[in-house]
């Protein structure tokens, strides 16, 4: 059996999918189908000592339009032809949309559509997103006829929304939440709320996480207690067109009220989910946070926005609080709620780890993949 991920990027990969593709590579030849360009060669190294074999797919070039979209598919289409896998699992809409349009010619592939997140196609008004949504529909609707097809949900949100516009029949779609955690390698830290709370937002340095609201409420929090310690961690892509603004970024890294810990690797950013109590993402969508998984994990508590992944990852009241989308002041008062109940920490904090562990860990998410493939 041969089994091929295609992904955008290599980091993305590795950070999201990497343990999962491992645990395959025993019963099966794994092939990544990647852009390595930006990344570092511990990271190369340790995908090719795992076993996983690269082949090298640049990603398409955003300024190029329809042209550098039909380069992509083309150079798609031949790399499967020359690694001729006989399962496939195409990652990201986007991703899953060229797979789609190039299994006509692969008949004999089966292919597994991850769907990370459904981006603005479903979500924003606009001519331009709407011709996007049709164009989509269209060709997924094609696959409907197709037994070898696999739609596979990281949320309910989404794949409600995707069976609620006609996409995919019923018995096309699965629910699967993430790609699993090694939760035995993450720490547990009891948190009992003693001594001043530290909050921690971990994420790309982008607008639709929620940075630019999460900023304004962490800043009031900080002149009402100013014991309160406020952490950010992540990586500032200036290739991002959803980038903060340079006034904001440098807000943030010279604040005397914000601790910016910069763009973390794996071991520190398990060290920081030990230094900080709460974790807040305050995102406008997600697929399904991996982060705020790793954070629950570790014990934390989490603020989270009433959005798609993250509903799977909080039981209201028992290990978090949700918080309104673009809503600064609903942040606020979410820190506040921590900061005056400091008893309710530790039974959420135990509740986070207990979620993380049934619903998220590797060893529950893994044979529900095995069995998609046998």
């Amino acid at each position: 059996m041969k089994i091929c991920f295609v992904v955008n990027e290599c980091d993305f990969f590795y950070s999201h999918r990497f343990l999962l593709a491992q645990k395959l590579s025993a019963d099966a030849e794994v092939t990544l189908l990647t852009d390595t360009s930006r990344t570092s060669s511990k990271i190369i190294h340790n995908i090719h000592e795992s076993g996983i074999k690269i082949h090298e797919l640049p990603r398409r070039s955003i300024n190029k339009g329809f042209f550098a979209h039909l380069a992509y598919l083309l150079k798609l289409h031949k790399s499967l032809q020359a690694i001729k896998p006989s399962h496939v699992f195409f990652v990201t809409l986007e991703i899953s949309f060229f797979g789609a349009l190039i299994s006509w010619l692969n008949k004999n592939i089966y292919s597994f559509y991850l769907i990370t997140g459904v981006g603005p196609y479903f979500l924003n008004s606009g001519l331009k997103n709407k011709i996007i949504f049709y164009l989509y529909k269209l060709i997924f609707i094609s696959k409907r006829v197709n037994k070898n097809t696999k739609y596979i949900f990281q949320n309910n949100e989404n794949k409600a929304l995707f069976l609620s516009n006609g996409f995919a029949h019923k018995e096309q779609v699965e629910l699967i939440h993430g790609s699993g955690i090694e939760i035995e390698e993450i720490k547990f830290k009891l948190r009992d709320g003693k001594g001043p709370l530290s909050f921690l937002f971990a994420s790309r340095l982008i607008k639709s996480k929620g940075l630019v609201e999460f900023v304004e409420a962490a800043l009031a929090i900080k002149k009402l207690y100013p014991m309160v310690i406020i952490n950010i961690a992540g990586n500032l892509d200036l290739k991002d067109s959803d980038i903060i603004s340079d006034e904001l970024f440098s807000k943030i890294k010279h604040s005397q009220e914000i601790n910016y810990l910069g763009n973390l690797d794996y071991d520190d950013m398990q060290e920081q989910y030990q230094n900080s109590d709460i974790f807040v993402l305050p995102s406008y969508n997600e697929g399904l946070p991996k982060a705020a998984i790793e954070a629950a994990a570790s014990g934390m508590p989490l603020i989270l926005s009433r959005t798609s992944g993250c509903l799977e990852c909080i039981n209201a009241g028992e290990n978090g609080s949700f918080v309104e989308i673009n809503d600064s002041e609903s942040i606020q008062q979410a820190m506040e709620f921590f900061i005056k109940n400091p008893q309710n920490i530790t039974q959420m904090s135990k509740y986070s780890r207990e979620l993380a562990n049934k619903k998220f860990a590797l060893s529950n998410i893994y044979p529900l993949y095995k069995k998609l493939i046998t």
